[in-house]
């Protein structure tokens, strides 16, 4: 029913006024009904050297006045009656009635395959609604048809693309192509895009959906000459005989089987000197890449696609490239189908007749979806909250990918974080996905991997590392750590947390730990900077004080709900559980943009918590807590520093300049002062059976040792061994997990005769970094003082 015009009155009579008396004379009504629908129908008036007519059906629908008038350009002028009957119906049944008489053009866009014009750009939300009256509208459809007498158009928005107002546009396929597909040294070839996703036709699609994700495109060069390129394919293709693009070439038998297994799309594409109108037949795309030249067209689509044309396929893929009207690349990808009723072959005399003949079997053509997708532009939107050019760069190591950890891992994913390591042991469940980024279809899948999934379906730019890993082996000097990476865990045992805590805090790494309480209603987000913020160990110390840690007690309505190999099952819907790793993932997000905060400890609650200072439900607390002053992993007796002379800062920096490609080093031998401070008298040379490399160094032990009992002896038993040094083949004199592994083992050695072991660094360049390594307690860097 005609509901809208009971709030908008006044906008009715208005609308109605105007349409039987247009003002700017641009519109002669015929006729004009109020049923159902409010639908006008008359010409447009177009006066140039004469007065053209062109008749036009006006529909409004119930969203009047938010939403503009259907306009629809008719192929005739039609009675009272069938006005009337389109009147009567609701709007999706009137535009199936309508669609019989639309006319569509093909010289030109602003018009969308429904067969209404589009009139209007929508303008920005933001700025309120603007209600466009009728006038405004008719002088656009004017415009829109003195385009077709003119050649004078009404101009795109920057929003409009070449696609968009196809009337034939493929409903199974869609593109995403890259910035390589612009690469401006060719001028026709081939382009190569890989299956990223298939969602089969079901309950909610009407039909199969392939989306496709364009890899590379070669061809001809400036030279004239064909020219291969090379380009990484790795993400693309999971065949190890296709790594990159020259493994493509290499292997023509998997091209042709991926092609028709539709897991790979290769079609020919052509550069064309100007945007094209569009069109719906393939004669007239072959004049297109003709350059208005059909004869000209002809001769490139033969040299380029004989070999596709030669078997008659059902249809093919063919492509197009051109600057747009603003000066900007645009990239079409088409699919040629075979004629209805083709004419019949005949044979002709030249091999070239034959495929010229084969050309003329095809005749409509489907435009396919494309995008432009760069890193840029994909993390746009983004912009501001989340530098993608910082985050890109940055690695994130998250513990426990379950209900909150999946979802932390996917915030972080389309913020655009460059790297992820993903560590859990666990297997996909039944009764996961009602709570987990996981779906039902990856019940049985390891956590780690359904969850990749699902990030490089958000996001094909970042890189994800799943780990298969019980979190009691962890070992940050494995390659699966990377040593500036940042880790959050949300594996909420206290036990395995207590390692983690343990483990990271020796090591000196950054971690985020996050638990949702109460059933989700309280979430509580700690962060721990070794030395500067309370550790795990802090704060159940902190707890037992009862001074500055803020206890939350369970809620008895809210019990277990079972256990599963001692993981306790707690209630908690999805809503709770997002909303806790959104808070989380956007603290981490801050942190990684080096907005570090001044607060440690945050908790948001949903409700007042009887007992604690939480007594404004849905506020976010949050708080500074220092490391606990009995922690045995955060304070240190006494922070030492170390002295050297320059010699022997002179002899190790000599043995880095002999080859600063490749690691070298030795240990370091001295003694202590009587207030702690180490003083380094000698270092030594790796020794001959070193094990030297760009990546490696292995010092010569027994070569070492002699070294050292030669120190030893004398000096009358005064300088023993105080550490290590060693070189880095770059410019970075940090120490790795597997150097702060190494010293860690060594202070626990009672071989080693200490257990606070110096380690210098070096960087290629000869710049020293200077690191104490007490005995299960966190490492830190110390001063090296040198002495002439």
């Amino acid at each position: 029913m005609l509901q809208w015009y009971k709030k908008h009155r006044q906008f009715l009579v208005d609308e109605s006024t105007a349409l039987s008396n247009d003002p700017n004379k641009n519109y002669k009504e015929l006729y004009q009904c109020r049923h159902n629908l409010f639908v006008s129908h008359g010409n447009i008036l177009v006066r140039l050297n004469k007065i053209h007519r062109f008749p036009i059906l006006v529909v409004y629908t119930d969203a009047t006045p938010y939403r503009l008038p259907a306009v629809f350009p008719l192929n005739m002028v039609l009675t009272k009656e069938q006005v009337d009957e389109i009147a009567a119906l609701s709007f999706s049944d009137a535009h199936s009635k309508i669609l019989e008489h639309v006319k569509f053009y093909y010289k030109l866009r602003h018009q969308n395959s429904s067969g209404e014009l589009c009139t209007l750009e929508r303008d920005n939300l933001d700025s309120g609604s603007n209600l466009y009256g009728i006038t405004v509208i008719l002088q656009r459809v004017r415009d829109w048809y003195a385009g077709h007498i003119t050649n004078n158009f009404p101009p795109d928005s920057e929003e409009v693309d070449f696609c968009s107002h196809f009337n034939f546009v493929n409903q199974e396929i869609k593109l995403l192509y890259p910035e390589h597909f612009f690469n401006a040294q060719f001028t026709e070839g081939d382009c190569y895009a890989t299956l990223y996703n298939f969602q089969p036709a079901g309950r909610y699609l009407l039909h199969n959906k392939y989306l496709y994700l364009g890899a590379f495109l070669d061809g001809i060069g400036n030279s004239g000459l064909y020219e291969q390129v090379n380009i990484n394919l790795e993400r693309n293709f999971h065949d190890d005989k296709i790594k990159d693009s020259i493994g493509l070439y290499a292997n023509p038998a998997i091209v042709n089987k991926l092609v028709a297994d539709k897991k790979l799309l290769k079609a020919q594409w052509f550069q064309i000197e100007e945007e094209p109108n569009p069109f719906h037949t393939f004669k007239d795309l072959i004049r297109i890449i003709g350059n208005g030249d059909y004869d000209a067209g002809v001769k490139r689509v033969v040299a380029r696609c004989k070999d596709t044309i030669e078997p008659l396929p059902d249809s093919f893929m063919i492509a197009i490239r051109f600057k747009n009207r603003k000066g900007k690349n645009e990239f079409q990808l088409f699919q040629v189908l075979i004629s209805v009723t083709p004419p019949e072959i005949i044979i002709q005399i030249t091999p070239d007749d034959k495929i010229i003949s084969r050309l003329e079997q095809y005749e409509k053509v489907e435009a396919i979806e494309g995008e432009k997708l760069t890193e840029e532009t994909y993390h746009q939107r983004n912009s501001k909250r989340a530098d993608y050019y910082v985050l890109k760069n940055k690695f994130v190591n998250i513990f426990g990918v379950g209900a909150i950890g999946s979802e932390i891992a996917d915030c972080l994913g389309k913020a655009g974080i460059g790297n992820i390591a993903l560590f859990d042991n666990q297997l996909m469940k039944a009764h996961n996905p009602i709570r987990h980024l996981g779906t039902l279809e990856q019940i049985g899948e390891p956590k780690i991997t359904a969850v990749g999934e699902l990030l490089f379906k958000h996001n094909p730019f970042i890189h994800i590392s799943p780990v298969p890993l019980n979190l009691y082996d962890l070992d940050i000097s494995e390659n699966y750590f990377v040593d500036d990476s940042i880790t959050i865990s949300s594996v909420a045992d206290d036990n395995v947390e207590g390692f983690i805590n343990q483990q990271l805090v020796i090591a000196n790494k950054t971690i985020f730990y996050v638990r949702a309480l109460r059933g989700g209603k309280v979430v509580r987000i700690f962060r721990v900077i070794p030395g500067k913020d309370a550790c795990f160990n802090c704060i159940t110390l902190h707890r037992g004080d009862g001074k500055i840690f803020i206890d939350i007690p369970d809620d008895p309505e809210y019990p277990t709900l079972k256990n599963e190999c001692n993981n306790p099952i707690r209630p908690a819907s999805a809503a709770d559980l997002k909303f806790a790793s959104s808070i989380a993932a956007r603290i981490l997000i801050d942190h990684l943009q080096d907005k570090e905060s001044e607060f440690n400890h945050w908790i948001w609650t949903s409700e007042a918590i009887e007992g604690t200072e939480l007594q404004n439900p849905y506020q976010f607390y949050r708080q500074q807590i220092p490391p606990h002053k009995n922690c045995y992993y955060c304070n240190l007796e006494k922070e030492v520093s170390v002295n050297t002379q320059q010699t022997v800062l002179d002899f190790m920096q000599g043995l880095i300049k002999e080859n600063p490609k490749v690691e070298t080093g030795g240990v370091l031998a001295g003694y202590l002062e009587g207030n702690g401070n180490i003083v380094i008298t000698n270092a030594s040379e790796p020794g001959p059976n070193a094990i030297k490399s760009s990546t490696k160094f292995e010092k010569d032990v027994v070569f070492c040792q002699n070294f050292l009992d030669i120190l030893y002896l004398d000096s009358n038993k005064k300088i023993v061994y105080v550490g290590e040094w060693h070189s880095h083949p770059s410019v970075n004199n940090q120490p790795s997990g597997t150097d702060i592994k190494s010293l860690s083992a060594i202070s626990l050695q009672k071989e080693y005769l200490t257990d606070n072991p110096v380690m210098i660094i070096f960087s290629n360049k000869g710049v020293p970094s200077c690191t104490m390594h007490p005995a299960g307690k966190r490492y830190y860097f110390t001063k090296l003082t040198i002495t002439q």
